[in-house]
C-alpha cells in the first residue's frame, strides 16, 4: 500500500471515530410524576421531571371539555425537567373548567407519553371563603353571608332539573355546580371579558357550571333566572351531538319557556311588537347570534319562547322530546323541526308568521357599491430609469445578486464544491491502490 493510501486509510478511519463520538445518545428513560398548580387570573403551571437525557422534543397535550381537539405546546426542556405556564390574564379560561394535560416526548421515530392528570381552574381570588352545600345533583358554592341565597338556588335547580327532563325527554347527565357571587366585579370576572353589561346570571353548560350575581336583579327575577339557566344545562345533555349545535332561538326559547311552563306572555309581546311593525326576525337571522340591543335582544328570545309554544299548543309537548331526540340522531335544525312536528320547516315558520299576521321575512338584497368618490392625482411621467435623481427622494443602489455579495458564497455552491472535493478525493484513492496493486503484482 502506497504511502498516499495509508494517509487517506488512516484519515478516513479518524473521521469515522470522530463521527462515532459526536453522534447523540438518546439515553430519555421516561416522564416522572406530572404537576399543575394555577392561580386565578393569572396562570397555570405545568411541570414534569424527565428520567435520563432530554429527549429531541417535549410536548404538553391539553384538552377542555366542550372541545374533542388537543392544543398541542411545544416546550423548552433543561435540566431534567420540563415545564409550561398558561398565562390565564391573557388567554382568558373559565372558573370550574377541568384541564386534562399530558406530556409526550419523541425521540427519532419513537413516542412516549405521560400518565394523564387533571387540574381544576378554580376562583380563589384572595377574600373569596367559598362554602359548599349538595342538594341533589347540585352543589351551591358561596361566601360572606349569601348562603341562605345559594341554598335556594340549589332548591330551584332541582325544580328546573325535574321539570326539564321531564319537557325534553332526557335526563341531566351530571353534577352541575352554581357559584354565587356578591360582587359586581367579581362576578364579571368570573365571566370573562366576553359578558354583556346587563348580564345577571350565566350558564356554560360544557362546564356544567352557572355563575349567579345577588346584585344581577330582584329576588323574583333571580328566581326565574336560575330556572332558565339550569334548564340550558339540561337542553346541552337532551341535545348533545358530534355534529352541531341546535339553533339559539331553540334554546334560548325552551329556556325562557320553562321559567313558567308557560310562553303566553312572550306571545303578547311578539305579538305587540309585529303590530308596530318591529319583526318578527326570520329564525335563520337567530339561529346563532342575537341582535345587540335592547328590542332586539328581548325579541329574540321572546320570539323563541312563542314558537315553542307554537309547538307545543299544535303538537303536544311530547313534539320537544323527539326534536331533541332528532338532535341526538344529527339531525339539522330543519329536520329535526319535521321529526317534531311532521311539518317542514319552512311551512311550520310561515304558519308562524302568519299566527301574528305578518308575511315570512325576505332576505334583503345588498346594495350595488357605489362608484369611488376619491379623487385621484393624474400620473405624471415615469423615468424608465427609476427614481434615481428625482427631487427630494433619495438614491437607492440596485441590491446585488447573493453570488455577486462580496465575501460570501451561496450555501448550495458550496455543498457542491464539497461533493466534488470528496468525489475526487475518493477517485483518487481508488486509482492509487490499483497502481500499488499492479506494481506488486508486476
Amino acid at each position: 500500500m502506497g504511502q498516499l493510501t495509508r494517509w487517506l486509510a488512516s484519515a478516513a478511519g479518524a473521521l469515522g471515530l470522530l463521527l462515532i463520538a459526536a453522534a447523540p445518545v438518546a439515553a430519555f428513560d421516561g416522564f416522572g410524576e406530572p404537576t399543575a398548580d394555577a392561580t386565578f387570573e393569572r396562570q397555570i403551571r405545568f411541570e414534569v421531571e424527565l428520567t435520563g437525557d432530554v429527549p429531541e422534543r417535549v410536548e404538553l397535550l391539553l384538552r377542555s371539555p366542550g372541545s374533542d381537539a388537543t392544543f398541542v405546546v411545544p416546550t423548552d426542556a433543561s435540566g431534567g425537567s420540563a415545564s409550561y405556564t398558561w398565562d390565564t390574564s391573557v388567554e382568558y379560561l373559565t372558573p370550574n373548567t377541568l384541564v386534562t394535560y399530558q406530556w409526550r416526548a419523541i425521540e427519532g421515530d419513537e413516542e412516549v407519553l405521560s400518565d394523564e392528570a387533571v387540574i381544576r381552574y378554580e376562583d380563589d381570588r384572595p377574600g373569596l371563603d367559598w362554602q359548599s352545600a349538595q342538594l341533589d345533583e347540585t352543589t351551591v358554592h358561596w361566601y360572606g353571608d349569601a348562603e341562605a341565597q345559594a341554598l335556594r338556588f340549589g332548591e330551584l335547580a332541582a325544580v328546573g332539573v325535574a321539570e326539564g327532563e321531564a319537557l325534553l325527554g332526557t335526563e341531566l347527565a351530571g353534577p352541575v355546580d352554581v357559584f354565587v357571587y356578591d360582587s359586581r366585579e367579581d362576578f364579571f370576572a368570573a365571566l370573562g371579558p366576553g359578558a354583556r353589561e346587563w348580564t345577571g346570571a350565566g350558564a356554560f353548560p360544557e362546564i356544567r357550571t352557572i355563575f349567579m350575581w345577588l346584585g344581577g336583579g330582584s329576588e323574583d327575577y333571580l328566581e326565574v333566572a336560575m330556572i332558565h339557566e339550569i334548564t340550558h344545562i339540561v337542553f346541552f345533555d337532551a341535545t348533545d351531538n358530534p355534529y352541531h349545535e341546535p339553533a339559539t332561538w331553540l334554546n334560548e326559547g325552551i329556556a325562557s319557556w320553562s321559567e313558567t311552563d308557560d310562553g303566553s306572555g312572550s306571545t303578547a309581546f311578539v305579538r305587540s311588537q309585529a303590530a308596530n311593525g318591529n319583526g318578527p326576525f326570520a329564525f335563520e337571522a337567530i339561529g346563532q347570534r342575537f341582535p345587540i340591543g335592547d328590542l332586539g335582544s328581548s325579541l329574540s328570545y321572546a320570539q323563541g319562547a312563542a314558537m315553542v309554544d307554537f309547538i307545543i299548543e299544535r303538537h303536544g309537548q311530547e313534539a320537544i322530546a323527539r326534536m331533541t331526540a332528532a338532535y341526538r340522531d344529527g339531525a339539522s335544525d330543519a329536520e329535526a323541526l319535521e321529526i317534531a312536528t311532521g311539518t317542514p320547516a319552512g311551512e311550520l315558520y310561515a304558519a308562524f308568521y302568519a299566527e301574528f299576521g305578518v308575511e315570512a321575512p325576505q332576505p334583503v338584497a345588498p346594495e350595488p357599491l357605489a362608484g369611488s368618490t376619491v379623487e385621484r392625482p393624474e400620473a405624471g411621467e415615469v423615468d424608465p430609469g427609476g427614481v434615481d435623481g428625482a427631487p427630494g427622494v433619495p438614491s437607492v443602489d440596485p441590491a446585488p445578486s447573493p453570488a455577486a455579495r462580496a465575501g460570501q458564497m451561496p450555501p448550495w455552491l458550496l455543498a457542491l464544491i464539497l461533493g466534488l472535493a470528496v468525489a475526487a478525493v475518493a477517485v483518487i484513492a481508488v486509482l492509487v491502490t490499483r497502481r500499488a496493486n499492479r506494481r506488486a503484482s508486476g
